[in-house]
């Protein structure tokens, strides 16, 4: 039996963010500055998982991961992020759409 960890930390990507916005005919349109001026927030997470070899013989591995828990530390991975104008103050709002806090998983792993 063997335990696997890993973790990750990557500073946030670059992303152009529109600075403001005006209206033409109609339309809301975004007013872009600054190429790649803003940062996603930094990225971290925790991995654990335990390793059973199942068979093992001269020319073939099998090995079964189970209890594989990605994102451990609970915080939401940012998958997304975008703009709307709100309702009330007609201002441009910043939305971010997470993936799962956990990710469960269950692999297993053939060798020849």
């Amino acid at each position: 039996m063997e335990f696997l960890r890993s973790l990750v930390f990557n500073t946030g990507d670059a992303a152009t963010f529109p600075s403001g916005s005006y209206q033409f005919e109609g339309q809301n349109i975004p007013y872009y500055t600054e190429r790649n001026g803003y940062r996603f927030p930094n990225y971290h997470r925790l991995d654990l998982g335990t390793t059973i070899t199942v068979r093992k013989r001269k020319n073939f591995e099998s090995s079964l991961e189970f209890l594989g828990v990605q994102c451990l530390r609970s915080s939401k991975c940012l998958l997304h992020q975008f703009f709307r104008k709100e309702d009330g103050s007609g201002q441009n709002e910043a939305k971010q759409i997470a993936l799962f806090r956990w990710v469960p998983s269950v692999t297993w792993n053939f060798k020849f």
